[in-house]
Parts: C-alpha cells; structure tokens; sequence
C-alpha cells in the first residue's frame, strides 16, 4: 500500500483474461516497471513462498510495501476466471478497509483482471450486505468480526470452500487480545470449509515471530517466516523546554509545551500530533487552534469518538494536502496510508516501544524514508522515559505479543456462531478448535463442560430457554430458536464498546461521549468536544443535543473510560539501566535530555537519594496526614499498585492501622495513620513472593473486581445480551445483568469454569501477576536504601500528587506542589551538605553516596 503512487499511471496493456502463474507474475513485474517501482527483497522472497504454496508471517517496518508484497503474491492465482470468493483480507480496524480496498482495486484494474474487490464491515450499507450474502465478491476485505458473522450462515461451507488464501493486516494488534482469540477460532473453522487455505499475517512490531506466525496460521501448517533487514531508520528527537521554563514535576497533558511545539510545526510538513488520551487530544486541538487561527483549515482533529464522516473527512484532506497537521489518537496507529505525512510528534511517553516504531512509522511512509518522530514531555520525570525509549530503540529491543490462553468466553460464543453455520459434530469440531494455537492445549473435558454450557445453560441456567441456545439433531449441534439466531448475531465479537450519548450540534452529529460525564452535566454546562466549546441544552433519546458556547468560561473537558497505559517489561528495563549513568560526572552525559533532567537530578539528591540500577530505594517520612513510605521499583504503574495493596495488607495484618495507596511509573506510595517501625527486614519480608495470590487476593475487594471483569465475560460468552432490535443496553444494565448471575454462580455452582476466568484475567490484567511475581524475586535480592527525607522528593512528588488532587482544599494541588518545590531550595541553601546523609546506609553496609 505504500507504493501507491499519487497520481494514477497509465493503464498497462490487457493480459487475457485467463492466466497462468507465470504469466501472472511477468506482468506484475511489467506493472512494476510500470510505474517505475523496484521490486524490493521482501516482495520477492514473499511471491516466491506463496507459490511455494507456503503460509507465512512477514515482518517489515510500516511502509514498506508489506500489502503488495502478500496480495500480489497470490494474484497470479486469482486471476483465472473462476468464480465465487477467492481471497480474505482481514484489518483489525473497519476504517481501513476503505484504504485496502482502492489499493487492491488498483491492480486489479490495471492489469484488466475481471476480479470483485468489496468491503464488509460494520460501516456498510444493508443494500451491500444483502448483495453480498447472494453472492460474495472474488476479494472481500473485512473485520474479525464481520468474518465471524458471514460464517455464522446456514451456507458459508458451501460460499468459503473456494477462498484460496486469507491475509491478516496489523497482526500485531489483534495479538494478545480476545479478538486474535476469535480469528483464530474463525480461521480454523474456515480451514476445514476450504482445507488447501493459505494464510499470511503482517506486522511491523513483532520479536516472537515463531509464536506469532503459529497462532495466525494454526498448529498444522508450515510456516515462513519472513524479516529481511534492519528496517526503516527512526530519527527520534525531543522537543525540549527553553532554558527560561522548568517542565512541571506531575502532571500529564503537557500544555505548558504548546509555545515550543508551534516553533517546531510548519505548514510546509504535514505533521500528525499524537497524544495518549482523547481528553488530551481535545486539549491540544483546541490550545493550537487559539494560537493559530489562520491555520482553521489546515488544523484538524481524529479520536475514536468522532463521528464516522468526521474523521473520514480529516483522513481524505491529509490524503488531499488540505489538511497539514492533525491532532489524533490511536485511531491514526494503523494502516491508514499517509504518504504525504512528513513528521510525527508523541506528546507524552509511549510507554511502548513498539508504540513509538509504530507511530513513527507513519511518517516518511515509503521504503527509501526515515521515519521522522519527536517527543514531547508533559512532566520532567518523562525526560528519562525518553532516553529509555532511545537507548531501547538502538538495541532493537521490541515488547513480545503473546496469544491468550484459551479464554472460555470466546470459545462459547464460538460454538454458538457454528451451530449456526452449519451445525457441527463434537468431535470433530474438538479436534478442529484443537489446531489453533490459543486452544491447542484444551482438554476435552473443558471442551465438554463449554458444550454443556451452550446446550443447558450449565445446568444452573437449564430453566431459563434463552440460555440452552443449541440443540442436538441426529448427532449434530443446531441453533433452531429464531431469537436466539438474531441475539447472537447482532452481539458477535469481543470489542466491548462503552456506554455513550450521541452528541448533536444542531443536526450534525459530531459523536459520541462518555454517558457518565455527560450526565453530570446541567443544562447550560460548558464543554469541549471535536474541537468546539458547547452548550447543552437537553438531554434526550440517549442524544445530547448542544449548540456553540459563546465563551469557554468554567468549560469541562471529557473524560472517556479506556485502558491504562504503563510502562512495558522492555522500556522499564531500560529505564532501570540508566540509573547507573546519574552517578557519573555531567561532562560525561552526551544526550540533551540529560542536561534538562540535571535540575531533578540535583533534587532528588539533594532531597534524598539515586538508586542504582540493581538497587531498591525507600523514603520514609512523616507529615500531617501520618507516616509515607515510598518504594521505588521502577516497574510500571500496574505491577506498582499490586504491590502496593499486597504490602497495605500485609502490614495492617501486623500493625492495625488506616492505610492509603497510590502509584504511578515509578514507585508507590503507603501512607499509615500510625508509625510503623519500617526497616529493611520488615520490608523484605512483607515484599515474600510466598502465599503471593491469596494474600493479594485479601488485599482488596478481589470479588468485586471479580465481578466487573465478569460483565465482559458474560457479554462475550451470550450470558447477558448487549445489542437489541431497536436499541441498546447500557453499561449499569450490562452490570446489573452480569452481577446477578455472578451471585447465582457463585451460590450454586461455585466451580463455574466462567467464574474461574474472570479470577485469572483480574490476576493477569489488573496486576500482570507473572510480571509482579518476577518483580518480587528481584527485589528480595535487590540492596536496599533507606532514607529519611524531610518533605516530598523529586521521585515521591508525582505520585503524592495522586492522592492531593482528589482532595478537597483550600490550598490547590498546584499551589501544594509549588510549595513543596519551594522548600528543596530552601533545604539547600540552609545548610551545606545535609545531617540526613547520616542516617542513609546501604544494605551492604556502606556509607550512603553524597
């Protein structure tokens, strides 16, 4: 897709319309020339294990012509003439395929094949869908979910049996997800409907390429596994602040920068600005759009929450040049084919490595380009994060994406989807579902037990029709109730989608927003949303209606609900490596953002204490509120705060007493109403690995976690029913649905596989239990340095700060961070070198460092 030139070129000359491979191949390479394009290695090597009749995985940077490489591979193929659907692309995101689907027309076209090229998606007209189910097109571009849907037709073994090959685009995004668990359950379906079936998968940000290959392709296949080269050069630079403004030490959306990033933008580039939340894009739209009013038409903004027309329009002006610099989220990650961007900007951290190749990627969108990305700190902690990624980012290191293990959720909506398609045998769909990578393992006692479940609602639900949703007929599993048919198709997938209101700005609809947010509002409230200060007037037919605010005075920004982003395994490590370079001498630091962290640096030695790489540090103080213990594992946010409730819990077990968390990146904080006698024995033993699952399990309201998690089980698995005919349930009917049959599960049949389920995903996903574990056994062996600072450190502010911006004052969050700031400086010109050096002593014995 990234060759896809301007301008389109000439048409070459018409082959006949029936052809052999080889023939097919010469004039791929004719077309090529062409157009005056080489024919890269990758290409190559690709078109050679196609006709090899191989599946593969191939693994090139962003923009290296990946979707040419694979579709051109099998053209020759298709090109014969025949009839019926040939060839599945599959994207993880529906606002691609109308991109995918040009870029295939193209060739198609030109070299005078007579070959359907069509999207199925969510977005499309009911008048395709039902063209599409008489007759589907040669080559169908789709979602996991719409492939799901189509083989959920009593006809689909007869339309799939001749799809000679699937490619799935953004392997990497489906990865490691519910919705890689269902293509891989679909693909295996699809397998035994069309047995010769080729698959290919395409990534750009994948090191286990072997797990990877084997979970898109299945078990029984040969694989290929294609990465040719370095990849694309990144050149990766910090927007950094003038030497007259020091970056705030909390804080995360970065507006103080606004003034340096304007320097840095010109309409000659075409820019795209990414930022880590939607609040956060909104934001930094509306900070630019003040600052530069003449630039109205050229500025634009993309989240997931703007209406489908909006952001197509904003994706066709950047393809136009009319639009210059956009504002975006994750939305604009993938796929969509920019080759006029020239630059990428990352407000904030990544958190990612993988992320940030991803996102600089978009830029320089062709194989001869380097990607061009710069980073802009909201905070100065954020400064080593960016060294981190670069130091990451030099040695090639990459985070792993690994396959979930056999979710049970997904395997029941499975069995659902081929009783209707079809019907099926138990035993040969066992050994079916048996291929897949993520179900390779699964006993056929579990197999069973799921069955069991989607016959007789699990024997707890066998009263109630709605849950006892297939039949056996003759030794075959149906689906034979109607409603049960309709429900279940309407509701297939795992995208959980959040409880929204449309909002309308007369008769425009602009989108959508959180239902919780918008429902605090009054009448006559302020807020932003797509790029626009608005007024509500009403609220009705789950449908704000809004008119433009005359001022922005006391306005809100919205807040959406949406996934954590902390530190990955890969930019932690990194992270903790650069812990020994504080020690050295500043002369000796090469990078600029070590001269502008130099101030921190200072700080938090002046204040407390730098942890080497292999070192634990710990700040205990005391103020009006108790006693504050900062532990500093460098680790990310979700192993912090299961450590943290892990310690809490262990401690009041010991010391009976109110305790409070927070964390952030860095560390966490535990502030105790008593004192506690802390020291390196009592925290080592409280931080043992042992009893690890039932002590975190104690810590905290592990059921009620339970339970939430639960809702999006139930929803996946058929248990509670999202969409209806005519509307839609929102997310306090989902719960209450959900609740009650965790209640009932729990009562009376507590070994309920669906509730096990849920325990683990609140174990894996909430506190990455593995990566806790592992951190827990570094820490038992880590030296560890105490000190006794006498207000908040450099380190510990950010994450005091998580707790006093809730809080009611009549002092602000900022005012209280000022003033904190204020007395380090007083500390050091007070006296020299501080008496609390004293009192700072290694685990090994030594004096503390100066």
């Amino acid at each position: 897709m990234a060759q896809t030139p301007r301008k389109r070129a000439s048409k070459a000359v018409l082959p006949p319309r029936r052809w052999t491979p080889e023939e097919g191949r010469k004039l791929i390479e004719g077309w090529f020339a062409s157009k005056s394009w080489q024919i890269l290695e990758h290409q190559q090597k690709t078109w050679q294990a196609i006709a090899s009749g191989r599946s593969g995985i191939l693994q090139m940077p962003t923009g290296s012509g990946k979707t040419y490489a694979s579709f051109l591979g099998f053209l020759p193929e298709l090109g014969s003439g025949e009839t019926g659907l040939r060839l599945l692309y599959i994207t993880p995101l529906r606002a691609l395929a109308r991109d995918i689907e040009l870029a295939l027309q193209e060739p198609c076209r030109e070299l005078g094949l007579d070959l359907r090229v069509e999207s199925r998606t969510g977005d499309s007209s009911q008048a395709l869908r039902r063209r599409q189910k008489n007759e589907l097109p040669h080559i169908l571009i789709t979602t996991p979910e719409s492939l799901a849907l189509l083989l959920t037709y009593a006809n689909a073994a007869s339309d799939f049996a001749r799809v000679k090959a699937c490619i799935i685009d953004e392997w990497h995004e489906l990865l490691g997800s519910k919705r890689g668990s269902l293509l891989e359950l679909t693909m295996t379906r699809l397998r035994s409907f069309a047995p010769g079936l080729r698959t290919w998968a395409l990534s750009a940000t994948l090191p286990n390429l072997k797990e990877a290959a084997a979970t898109a392709c299945g078990v029984a296949s040969e694989v290929e596994i294609l990465s040719l080269g370095a990849g694309r050069p990144i050149a990766l630079s910090t927007i950094m602040p003038t030497e007259s403004y020091r970056l705030p030490d909390a804080g995360r959306i970065g507006l103080a920068m606004v003034p340096q990033v304007l320097e840095a933008l010109d309409l000659r580039f075409s820019t795209l600005i990414f930022t880590n939340t939607r609040a956060q894009a909104e934001l930094w739209y509306e900070a630019l759009a003040m600052s530069r009013p003449e630039w109205d038409k050229a500025l634009a903004l993309h989240h997931g929450s703007l209406h489908l027309e909006v952001r197509e329009a904003v994706e066709r002006g950047v393809k136009e040049g009319q639009v210059r610099i956009v504002v975006c989220t994750s939305t604009l990650d993938l796929g969509v084919d920019f080759p006029e961007v020239d630059r990428v900007i990352q407000i904030g951290s990544p958190k990612r490595i993988s992320r940030l190749v991803q996102r600089a990627g978009r830029s320089g969108h062709s194989p001869q380009q380097k990607a061009q990305l710069a980073l802009v700190p909201t905070m100065g902690l954020e400064l080593f994060e960016f060294l981190a990624c670069r130091r990451a980012l030099a040695q090639g290191l990459m985070e792993n994406r690994c396959p979930l293990r056999q979710p049970l959720d997904v395997l029941i909506q499975h069995l659902v989807s081929s009783a209707l398609g079809g019907g099926f045998v138990a035993d040969e769909l066992y050994n079916e579902i048996r291929l897949s990578y993520s179900y390779h393992h699964l006993t056929r006692e579990v197999f069973d037990w799921a069955l069991q479940f989607v016959v007789e609602g699990g024997g707890t639900l066998k009263a109630y029709p709605q849950y006892c949703k297939v039949v056996l007929e003759d030794g075959v599993f149906r689906v034979t109730d109607r409603t049960i048919s309709i429900r279940h198709r309407q509701n297939i997938g795992t995208i959980l989608s959040e409880s929204s209101i449309a909002v309308k700005l007369g008769r425009r609809l602009l989108g959508n927003i959180d239902e919780q947010f918008i429902g605090r509002l009054r009448k006559g409230e302020r807020f932003l949303f797509a790029g626009r200060w608005l007024e509500l007037i009403s609220l009705k037919d789950l449908t704000a209606y809004t008119r433009l605010a005359k001022t922005a005075k006391d306005g809100l920004t919205p807040s959406w609900g949406g996934s954590r982003l902390p530190w990955s395994n890969v930019l932690s490590a990194s992270l903790r490596s650069l812990l020994d370079e504080l020690h050295a001498p500043a002369s000796s630091w090469r990078e600029p953002e070590f001269a502008a962290l130099l101030p921190i640096i200072e700080e938090q030695q002046r204040v407390s204490l730098w942890p080497c790489s292999g070192e634990l540090l710990a700040e205990l103080l005391s103020s009006r509120e108790g006693q504050h213990l900062f532990i500093f594992p460098f680790e990310g946010q979700a192993v912090h705060e299961g450590i943290a409730a892990l310690l809490s819990y262990r401690v009041s077990c010991r010391f009976p007493a109110s305790y409070a968390v927070a964390a952030n990146d860095y560390g966490f904080e535990l502030l105790s109403s008593v004192s506690i006698p802390w020291n390196e024995e009592l925290l080592l033993e409280l931080l043992s690995p042992q009893n690890l699952e039932v002590d975190l399990r104690a810590s905290l309201n592990h059921s009620e976690l339970a339970k939430r998690r639960f809702r999006a089980i139930a929803r996946i698995a058929g248990l509670v029913i999202q969409n209806l005919p005519g509307r839609k349930h929102n997310n306090f009917q989902l719960q209450s649905s959900s609740s009650l049959l965790f209640d009932v599960f729990q009562r009376f049949d507590p070994e309920n596989l669906l509730l096990r389920q849920a325990e683990e995903e609140v174990s894996e996903q909430q506190f990455e239990m593995e990566r806790l574990t592992a951190t827990l056994a570094r820490l038992a062996s880590s030296p560890q340095l105490w000190t006794h600072p006498e207000t908040f450190s450099p380190l510990g502010l950010p994450i005091h700060r998580e707790r006093v911006s809730l809080r009611q004052s009549s002092e602000s969050p900022l005012q209280r961070i000022e003033r904190m700031k204020n007395s380090w400086s007083v500390q050091g010109k007070s006296r020299g070198k501080p008496s609390r050096y004293a009192q700072k002593k290694r685990s090994t014995g030594q004096d503390a460092r100066p």
